[in-house]
C-alpha cells in the first residue's frame, strides 16, 4: 500500500518522503519512473525523536506500517502499535495537520482472532486510539479494509493476489448474490465472501484523507472506494 500510495501523489505533483527501515524503494518499485522522484528515508519507525525531524514542514503523514501475524501474541501486538503510537506523536509533535493510518476492518478480528490470536488487533487497536488521541477524528482517516488485491505476484505472508485474479475475485463477491449470503453467514465464511478491495483504491482514499477530502474512519470495499472517489483518478 505505502508504495502505491507514493506512486499516486508523485504522479499527482506531490513532493513525497517515504520512511522505512529499509530506505528505498521496494524491490517491485526498481527502476520505475515515479520511485526516482521519492525522498527515500531509513529510520527506526519506533523513534518518535528521530521521526519528528523528518515529519516537519510536511502537509499530512500517512502510515501503512503494520506486521502480518506470525511472531507470537505479544509481538504481533508491539509490531502493529509501537510504530504508529511513535509515528502519530512525532507527526503530532511536528505540526503535522493530518494524519492517516491504514489499519484493518472490523470484520477480521472477531472471525480471526480464535484461530490466530488477537495480538495483530490488540496492535492495531492501540494505534487507531494513539492516533484519535493526538488528532481527533475531524484531522486523520483510519482506513479499514479486509483483503487488499493488487501487484503482478501472489504472496502468502503479506497475503496478496494479482491485480487480474483479485478483480475476478471481487466482481464475484460485489454481486448481488453473493453479498446476500454474505450478509446472513456466520464468522469466516462471512469474511470470505466479503469482496476484496484493490490497492489502487487504498491508496486513493488514504490521499483523500491527507487532502482532508475524508475523515474518521472508512471501513470495508464500499466505504474505501467512496472515500477515494473524492479525489481525481490518478494516471
Amino acid at each position: 500500500v505505502g508504495s502505491r500510495v507514493c506512486e499516486q501523489l508523485v504522479r499527482a505533483g506531490v513532493e513525497v518522503t517515504s520512511v522505512s527501515r529499509r530506505g528505498g524503494p521496494p524491490p517491485s518499485a526498481a527502476g520505475a519512473d515515479w520511485a526516482a522522484r521519492v525522498n527515500w528515508v531509513a529510520a527506526d519507525a519506533t523513534d518518535a525523536k528521530a521521526l519528528e525531524p523528518l515529519l516537519k514542514g510536511a502537509d499530512a503523514a500517512i502510515s501503512a506500517v503494520g506486521a502480518i501475524f506470525g511472531s507470537g501474541q505479544e509481538a504481533d501486538r508491539a509490531n502493529n502499535a509501537k510504530p504508529n503510537v511513535a509515528a502519530a506523536a512525532a507527526a503530532k509533535r511536528a505540526g503535522v495537520p493530518r494524519y492517516v493510518y491504514v489499519s484493518v476492518s472490523t470484520q477480521v478480528g472477531p472471525a480471526v482472532s480464535p484461530l490466530l490470536g488477537d495480538g495483530y488487533f490488540l496492535g492495531k487497536a492501540d494505534a487507531e486510539a494513539a492516533i484519535g488521541e493526538a488528532f481527533g477524528s475531524a484531522a486523520s482517516l483510519v482506513i479499514k479494509p479486509s483483503f487488499i488485491y493488487g501487484g503482478t505476484e501472489f504472496s502468502a505472508n503479506p497475503p496478496r493476489v494479482s491485480e487480474g485474479y483479485g478483480r475476478l475475485v471481487d466482481a464475484v463477491l460485489s454481486s448481488a448474490p453473493a453479498r446476500a449470503v454474505a450478509g446472513v453467514s456466520p464468522g469466516l465464511v462471512k469474511l470470505a465472501l466479503s469482496p476484496p478491495v484493490s490497492v489502487d483504491a487504498v491508496a486513493a482514499a488514504a490521499i483523500a484523507g491527507a487532502a482532508g477530502k475524508a475523515s474518521g474512519a472508512v471501513d470495508g470495499k464500499d466505504e474505501i472506494e467512496g472515500a477515494a472517489a473524492k479525489v481525481a483518478p490518478r494516471a
